[in-house]
């Protein structure tokens, strides 16, 4: 048990001497525990020498200094089990510390470093507690040891130039520290103005970034709608289609029901060029495009497959379902009216994607079917047989 005892002991005394101590308090907080730690020990060893050395010149004082030995380790042990606690503790240190300078100073005679510790204690005052509390040991030391130098409460060896030059260290402690923290404030407001400056340089750069951004994400977008889409129609173009399609077959036999394909071509599209020009066919193009996109199922693909033709791609759709599907849109564009050209009829094949089919095959059985619709007279849909 004692070896325990001593070990703790051990333990409390050498802690301060370590260089980094390992707190997980706030920065402010960590260096008080470091500062007192190391205040506590050394003041405890300084003392308690004094103490010895000086019990058989001045009891008194060597008392004195065996008893802030003995408080200075206390507090250590206190420091070291409750750090949560440091404001207390400094405090409770610091008017310790002020008490045993006070009397140092008044009763110890011959101690020729009496002033130097009421220099020490006041700058602690600032630095463990504030400005305030500094005010307050400041006044109260200039007020006693004046008081005392006036009245002769205490026996002293100070000459009068002797408490002049004092009071004026200490002020000038007090001037010197007030300056500092002032310089120290202005520097914290300035950091803080810089702070909040870089902040809001941050916050508009980044916003700026990230329009930025958005606008390269839209342009991206845009870019791949554009290489994806015919430009007349606004439908899909070949290439995008034919890249679709060849991502999307290998998944089509796994199904049950297979994909249909609509081959679409406008009646007499030459004529109609021939007769009333380039530009109102690209009107009836865009016209059949944009109703074949109304009545067209949101699944479906709908592709300008270049001039005049169209096509409707339909997943999951059977031959009878897709054939259906082509005679509404046929019947839509035929009640269509063009301004400048009148009525557009089409013509239309149908074909379903066998397995091992590729896009070429299926588009030769639905152009075979589409033939045989303008071969019936137009303005009909046929569908390619199914073996």
């Amino acid at each position: 048990m004692l070896k325990k005892w001593i070990s703790q002991a051990l333990a409390v005394v050498l802690r301060p001497i370590k260089l980094f101590p390992e707190l997980s308090e706030a920065d402010n907080v960590r260096y008080k525990v470091i500062f007192l730690n190391n205040v506590f020990a050394f003041s405890g060893f300084v003392s308690l020498s004094m103490g010895i050395i000086r019990w058989n010149l001045q009891p008194f004082i060597g008392m004195v200094d065996l008893i802030s030995a003995f408080i200075a380790f206390v507090l250590l042990w206190v420091l070291y089990r409750y750090q949560k606690n440091i404001e207390l503790i400094a405090s409770i240190a610091l008017w310790l510390c002020f008490i045993q300078f006070l009397t140092v100073f008044f009763v110890g005679m011959g101690t020729t470093t009496r002033s130097a510790l009421l220099l020490l204690i006041l700058a602690a005052a600032f630095y463990l507690k504030g400005r305030v509390t500094g005010y307050y040991m400041l006044a109260i030391l200039l007020v006693l040891v004046i008081s005392n130098h006036a009245m002769g409460i205490f026996p002293s060896e100070y000459s009068t130039m002797d408490i002049i030059s004092l009071c004026l260290y200490l002020l000038a402690q007090f001037f010197i520290i007030r300056n500092y923290e002032c310089l120290r404030e202005s520097q914290t407001s300035h950091l803080k103005a810089l702070n909040t400056d870089l902040e809001a340089l941050v916050k508009q750069r980044t916003e700026q970034l990230a329009a930025a951004n958005t606008a390269l994400e839209i342009e991206k977008e845009n870019l791949k709608t554009l290489s994806s889409t015919d430009h007349l129609t606004g439908l899909s173009n070949r290439h995008h289609f034919e890249t679709v399609f060849a991502e999307h077959t290998p998944a089509i036999t796994r199904r049950k029901i297979s994909d249909a394909l609509i081959l679409i071509d406008i009646d007499h599209f030459k004529k109609i060029n021939d007769t009333h020009g380039h530009v109102l066919g690209d009107v009836v193009i865009k016209s059949v495009a944009s109703c074949i996109k109304k009545y067209s199922r949101i699944s479906d693909i709908t592709v300008r497959w270049g001039g005049d033709e169209l096509i409707i791609y339909a997943p999951r759709t059977t031959l009878k379902q897709a054939t259906q599907l082509a005679e509404k849109v046929r019947h839509q564009i035929n009640a269509m009216h063009v301004a400048g050209v009148g009525n557009i009829t089409i013509s239309a094949g149908v074909a379903v994607l066998h397995p091992g089919d590729n896009l070429s095959l299926l588009l030769q059985r639905a152009d075979q079917a589409l033939y045989q619709a303008k071969q019936a007279g137009r303005n009909s849909v046929y569908a390619a047989a199914l073996d």
